[in-house]
């Protein structure tokens, strides 16, 4: 089979196959397409796909809030530190 790509299409493929694994863009084609065709349905593959991408997204979720809670503390525990440091400045 052969078809044409723009070279923004083709960019897209290869990324997509270096990231999947695959050895070459030919090969990562195919097997997708017969994947995609003895498997399930393209509406089924695209809704796999979507959950996959969400669970990622949860999961980055996750880590960027645990990350931003290491960067800057909670807002009551600022709030009474600001207050605690003015007290003691008060009394000195």
């Amino acid at each position: 089979m052969v078809f044409r790509l723009s070279q923004e299409e083709y960019d897209s493929l290869t990324a997509a196959c270096t990231a999947a694994g695959g050895r070459n863009v030919s090969e990562y084609t195919r097997s997708e397409l017969l994947a995609a065709i003895q498997s399930e349905s393209l509406h089924a593959t695209v809704q796999r796909r979507f959950l996959e991408l969400d669970g990622r997204l949860a999961d980055l979720y996750e880590i960027v809030k645990e990350l931003s809670g290491r960067i800057s503390p909670p807002a009551a525990a600022s709030g009474a530190t600001a207050g605690a440091v003015a007290g003691a400045q008060g009394r000195s």
